[in-house]
């Protein structure tokens, strides 16, 4: 069997998930993931190729074998574990209202039944808002990216979003985002929070148990939190 430090791992990220994995204005892929994924491959001495695609692309390019792990912001659920595996946990989601920082948030539910909330398609922010109010369905904006959800904002197609939390954090600090905020507590609930992992093919058991050593690798000689604070003013696992 050859072995995985022999070959070429193709690598999936999301394409346009601030401040996870993005082109910036130089035309460079940066953000948390990218490099996450970088010192992977150094850690296991593999040459990998990387592929920016959507979120929803991701998962079953996995589960066919056509790429070889892959860093979409995931969290695991029994329906994905079927088709992927997963790695330890390399850092803790939630979701957040985004929206006017003068808005007296009182729930979600009255939220939707009053305005439009953009939310990325297929995700469990949308499952959510879907099961509030069956009759408010129209109220709900679907985006490809958090990219898309923030530029909707700005740009006033809806006046509030759902979303990770983290995916928001950036837009908040900059000068687009003045005048927006976080609205309400960080939802952990409801599926809409907790660990994330990498996603890995499931007949690759010999490259899962080396990502994880090389994630719990980094995590203990401060490389993890070196690679967070490069983009969050927080630790995030």
């Amino acid at each position: 069997m050859t072995s995985v430090k022999a070959e070429v791992l193709n690598v999936a990220l999301t394409s346009s998930s601030v401040p996870f994995s993005y082109e910036n204005e130089a035309g460079e892929w940066v953000g948390f993931n990218v490099d996450i994924a970088k010192a992977i491959c150094e850690k296991i001495k593999a040459s990998c190729t990387f592929h920016y695609l959507r979120f929803p692309e991701i998962l079953p390019l996995v589960a066919e074998g056509k790429m070889d792990f892959a860093l979409p912001n995931m969290l695991k659920t029994s329906e994905r574990a079927a088709k992927v595996a997963f790695t330890v946990p390399y850092w803790r989601s939630t979701s957040s209202f985004v929206g006017p920082v003068d808005y007296n948030f009182s729930s979600a539910k009255r939220i939707l039944e009053k305005d439009k909330i953009c939310v990325i398609q297929n995700t469990r922010q949308m499952h959510f808002l879907q099961s509030l109010n069956e009759d408010k369905q129209d109220h709900l904006i679907s985006t490809k990216s958090g990219a898309e959800t923030i530029d909707a904002l700005k740009k006033g197609a809806c006046r509030f979003a759902l979303m990770p939390t983290m995916q928001s954090l950036s837009f908040l600090q900059s000068e687009n985002g003045k005048g927006f905020g976080y609205l309400g507590k960080p939802i952990s609930g409801h599926g809409l929070g907790g660990n994330v992992h990498i996603i890995v093919r499931k007949d690759r058991p010999a490259l899962l148990k080396e990502i994880d050593a090389a994630l719990q690798e980094m995590v203990h000689e401060g490389l993890h939190e070196q690679i967070t604070r490069k983009y969050f003013p927080f630790s995030i696992l």
